[in-house]
């Protein structure tokens, strides 16, 4: 489980209060000429717009149950770019979330004067979304570099069963955040603290939340993170019992067992996948499948090969309409409902997971509600050992798990009680071994033959690129031109100098490595200077450049799977040439056992051998552990271009 390292979900009654001289009073339209010379943010000099006040309060209203939100937002604008924080958009929902008391205006310096630009209620225009949703937008007057635009307004949200939760990170800095809840004596709630950013002020009991964050930085995308939503600060609260004066009490949050229980039973979700009838509309009566693990491969390539993933993504039926079976087309749920129930037929030991992809965040196992789940998995249990199988994509072997749902764990759901269970299990990983062995040519060009090996997710990247290209292929000469044109920028990534006999085998046979050769020539990576020649061994690189450029980082670096990545390379010396210079070695360990980088040479009958290899073991690297892997990529950028030199005999 990955309360900790993953999600950073905090009980609030675990944390102390601080301090109330933490707490600021800001009075709408009241503008200090410090602000309006403000030219950078000093936490963050980059930033091209600053939150300086990002406040809200809510309370009940007791005639009627309905809960209320008072927001305050003052935004200074420091750079061009963030001009775009002048247009102001607020969503609502008509009867839920209705906006009223709005007002706003624009700042700026005149002559050492604060000078305000009111925005009137008649600015503020409404855009329908949908028949409920709506837009209440305005464009501030006024705005340029340097003003600082300020609104308020009420709204409701939601009712006693629905607090509000309340954001403290946004996509700029925030200077000042603040939010003071009233909570509902008639409720009991669970509320749960996100994200990275340590309050300065927490008073926390059950008649009233308080918090206050200073200096909040801004939520920036960095590479290699699952989805940033994972980590943004914020409070939210989820409903455990509601107790009305005059009618008996209701419990909202249940626990894994009964959520268990329910799943198990549910129509949409058990009942259908334990439920054989409907595949006789697509059953292929000459098969026989019994539960091995030969008929296991089948199965699931029958499944995988018959339907087509419409892309959308569901942990339960959704609309099992006569389209999954008359155009053999549906969403995650109804292809893999359907792999269970062929596996189920067959006699194996099967179970429905439900899980959270990627993208969607990850499952807080602290809070037992069912919308954390977007994705559904099976899984198989065979000679002991557990399978996890999804039947979406085309060109996946059958125990290798999509990058997109490598997310954690998931909740197997079982007869009796559900389990958690590490989406990991079939241990996938990102493997690319690369070989290959090269002379210098009479043209002085460095020639030979590369090999390239794809295992896992790397062989289910190149694979989908393959099968792109060739679903944007329109105009051929020939089927055969076209196929050999279609595999050629498929592996262009992977290409390096003039090539030719491109082989590439197994691209259609997921179960089997996807293998890669060809032969090429090449100039850059040789260079003749008198009687020397520099070679640069490393001819395709493990990555062009360090893709940590940040100092520190505040948030883990996340892979979906481990990675191994190992090239071998064999140059013939040349006749009449001798090794002058060789790069020194390098063995390069992450700590905690987190990885490793190797990088060898060495000379062996009359050939330089270089080995390179990049273990990266852990799917996720906190960031104590950034400065580590950030360095760990200097040096692989710094080892793959350095040189061989080579010198002429003499005589």
């Amino acid at each position: 489980m990955h309360k900790s390292l993953f999600r950073l979900l905090i009980a609030v009654f675990l944390i102390p209060n601080i301090s109330f001289a933490q707490v600021e009073e800001f009075d709408f339209g009241k503008i200090s000429v410090e602000d309006l010379q403000m030219e950078h943010y000093a936490p963050d000099s980059g930033a091209i717009a600053v939150y300086l006040v990002n406040k809200g309060a809510a309370y009940m209203d007791k005639n009627d149950g309905t809960m209320y939100r008072d927001i305050h937002m003052r935004i200074k604008i420091l750079k061009e770019e963030g001009l775009e924080y002048g247009d102001v958009s607020l969503r609502y929902v008509r009867g839920f979330s209705d906006i009223t008391k709005i007002k706003g205006g624009t700042y700026n310096l005149v002559d050492g004067k604060v000078v305000e630009t009111e925005v009137k209620r008649k600015d503020w225009i409404d855009e329908t979304v949908s028949d409920d949703v709506k837009n209440k937008k305005v464009s501030f007057p006024d705005v340029k570099v340097g003003s600082i635009i300020e609104y308020t307004y009420s709204s409701k949200y939601g009712n006693l069963t629905t607090l509000p939760p309340w954001v403290f990170q946004r996509e700029i800095p925030v200077r000042y955040a603040e939010y003071h809840i009233r909570i509902p004596e008639y409720g009991k709630y669970q509320p749960n603290f996100q994200g990275y950013v340590t309050p300065v002020l927490q008073d926390l009991n059950a008649s009233t939340n308080h918090i206050v964050m200073k200096d909040v930085p801004a939520l920036k995308r960095e590479p290699y993170i699952s989805t940033l939503e994972n980590y943004r600060s914020l409070i939210e609260y989820q409903i455990k019992i509601l107790s009305l004066p005059g009618y008996p009490i209701e419990t909202y949050m249940s626990n894994w067992y009964e959520i268990n229980r329910t799943l198990f039973n549910s129509e949409t979700l058990g009942d259908v996948f334990y439920n054989t009838g409907s595949l006789r509309q697509i059953y292929p009566e000459e098969r026989n499948w019994s539960a091995n693990a030969e008929h296991l491969v089948e199965i699931y390539e029958f499944v995988r090969d018959h339907f087509k993933w419409n892309e959308k993504n569901a942990y339960h039926v959704v609309d099992r309409s006569k389209k999954l079976w008359e155009e053999a087309e549906g969403d995650n749920a109804d292809i893999n409902i359907t792999l269970g129930q062929f596996l189920n037929k067959a006699g194996f030991s099967v179970f429905p997971v439900v899980s959270s992809t990627r993208g969607h965040g990850y499952l807080n196992q602290i809070l037992p509600l069912v919308n954390q789940f977007n994705y559904l998995l099976v899984c198989v249990e065979l000679d002991g050992k557990r399978i996890l199988l999804d039947a979406t994509d085309k060109f996946r072997a059958h125990n290798v798990l999509p990058a997109r749902v490598l997310n954690g764990e998931g909740f197997m759901i079982g007869k009796s009680e559900g389990q958690w269970v590490p989406l990991n299990t079939n241990n996938e990983r990102d493997t690319k071994t690369i070989s290959g062995e090269f002379i210098i040519n009479e043209d002085n060009l460095l020639s030979g033959k590369i090999n390239l090996s794809f295992d896992g997710l790397a062989a289910n990247r190149l694979r989908e690129d393959i099968y792109e290209k060739a679903e944007k292929a329109t105009t051929t000469e020939s089927a055969e031109e076209d196929e050999a044109d279609e595999e050629k920028d498929g592996i262009e990534e992977y290409q390096r100098g003039e090539i030719e006999n491109l082989e590439v085998k197994n691209a259609e046979n997921p179960e089997e490595s996807l293998q890669v050769s060809y032969d090429f020539s090449l100039e850059e990576n040789v260079n003749f200077m008198g009687d020397k020649i520099f070679l640069n061994p490393t001819i395709l690189k493990l990555v062009e450049e360090n893709p940590f450029k940040l100092e520190s980082r505040l948030f883990p670096v996340e892979f979906p799977a481990p990675i191994i990545e190992t090239h071998n390379y064999k140059v013939e010396i040349p006749e009449g040439y001798e090794v002058k210079e060789m790069p020194q070695p390098l063995n390069m360990a992450l700590p905690n056992a987190g990885g490793k980088f190797m990088f060898v040479t060495g000379v062996q009958d009359g050939s330089i051998q270089v080995m390179i290899r990049l273990q990266l073991m852990k799917t996720q690297y906190l960031p104590n552990d950034y400065a580590a892997l950030r360095e760990l990529f200097n040096q692989i950028v710094i080892k793959q271009e350095e040189q061989i030199v080579l010198k002429k005999k003499i005589e």
